[in-house]
């Protein structure tokens, strides 16, 4: 007797496979079916997606069996940008992060939020949390595609458990200066002398490093009204293996995002003395992409073939050797391959533009001239950065506030 089935005998082949049929018209009035191991669950589900027909949330349970690196490769093909050599990295982001993954294997319908806690812990042991939080923006930005094509409900990474640990955008920089002016100048002691310079042009300019890598004698504007000033126009960047001038970051055709810089006298001394023993040189190379029309223009700072630098090298043979000459990172570990050091992202040369920025706020410039130098489109954001930073914010406030009260007795 069976004990599902009151009043029926069953089979030798009862029980197995699945033999049950749910049956039921999709808004287009097309039969969709699904086959099940018991008939309750059949039922079940019949009932489930009969409803969901007629309450308008319907989603065909077959649209989520496509994998989730189709998905993100076709919302990436998808994506335009004002800077080619965006989609590059983009593309290099999903192509090494997501799907070669097992997440990138799953079924969307399959995806839940443990899945995706895995992933996010799997890739923290690769990743700095800045490209990690970029991946994931990227992957969720894919499932609000498959929502609005209807292949999912709902887009996982908005989940509650999933928002937790996601990795969270720094909203200001850390409260004390990863390099300070006294370690600048013991870097400075240590880079080779044809690159001492750039210490004065992050600390005294706020130049990014590309920037600074592209700056050159034309920039400089000795007979500007408000006395010497650096126009800021180019960086140094690479679109692949190829050294390219372009604007500098954020910038577009219709925006290039210049900038300008006061000129201190200190700086001038310090490119003086630099010019003196590395006169610039002029080289050409392509506008933006590798494929862009060549600029020519005069830079300060070149390697030894005379070639523009470039930031993996220099960052790697040049900078970090000078880091670990006065103990701000570790020295070189020689057992191990390549050239690896201690992270240090918080003490790159980026680094002297936060010095940059410090010093400018402990002189009273206020945040909108600080954003302006630096090159911020949204002073807001310099603010939440450096407001920290602002030496004696806080007395200001309680002396605004007891003037107000002052005022009203």
């Amino acid at each position: 007797m069976c004990k599902q089935h009151r009043g029926k005998f069953q089979s030798k082949a009862h029980g197995q496979g699945k033999r049950w049929q749910a049956r039921w018209r999709d808004p287009e009035g097309i039969q969709q079916t699904e086959l099940f191991t018991k008939e309750t669950d059949a039922k079940t589900h019949e009932n489930k997606m009969r409803s969901e027909v007629d309450d308008g949330s319907y989603i065909n349970p077959k649209a989520g069996e496509v994998r989730v690196a189709e998905v993100v490769a076709r919302w990436l093909e998808g994506q335009t940008f004002d800077n080619p050599r965006t989609y590059a990295r983009y593309e290099q982001r999903v192509r090494l992060h997501i799907i070669p993954t097992a997440l990138g294997k799953m079924r969307l319908k399959d995806v839940s939020a443990t899945s995706l806690r895995t992933w996010l812990q799997g890739r923290r042991e690769l990743l700095e949390d800045s490209t990690l939080r970029l991946v994931f923006t990227n992957l969720s930005s894919a499932f609000d595609l498959a929502v609005d094509d209807e292949l999912i409900r709902k887009n996982p990474c908005l989940l509650k458990s999933v928002q937790q640990v996601k990795p969270k955008r720094g909203s200001t920089s850390p409260k004390e200066l990863a390099i300070t002016w006294a370690d600048s100048e013991k870097i400075r002691t240590e880079l080779p002398d044809r690159y001492e310079a750039l210490v004065d042009v992050g600390r005294g300019l706020g130049m990014r490093q590309g920037e600074a890598f592209a700056f050159g004698p034309d920039d400089i504007d000795w007979d500007h009204e408000d006395g010497p000033m650096v126009h800021i126009q180019y960086q140094v960047a690479h679109d692949g293996y190829v050294l390219v001038f372009d604007n500098p970051k954020g910038g577009t055709e219709d925006d290039p995002r210049d900038r300008w810089v006061e000129l201190g006298e200190d700086v001038a001394h310090a490119l003086g003395e630099h010019v003196k023993k590395y006169p610039p040189i002029e080289v050409a190379l392509p506008h933006r992409t590798r494929d862009g029309a060549p600029v020519t223009k005069k830079i300060f700072f070149y390697g030894r073939e005379k070639k523009p630098i470039a930031a993996n090298w220099f960052n790697s043979y040049v900078w970090k050797p000078a880091l670990a000459a006065v103990g701000l990172i570790k020295p070189l570990d020689s057992d191990k391959p390549g050239r690896r050091w201690e992270k240090s992202r918080d003490k790159g040369m980026h680094a002297l533009r936060h010095l940059f920025a410090s010093m400018a706020l402990a002189n009273g410039v206020d945040i909108y001239a600080l954003a302006d130098r630096l090159g911020h489109a949204d002073p807001a954001f310099t603010l939440r950065k450096y407001v920290h930073r602002v030496v004696g914010a806080g007395s200001k406030v309680r002396n605004a506030v007891r003037s107000m009260y002052a005022r009203a007795a």
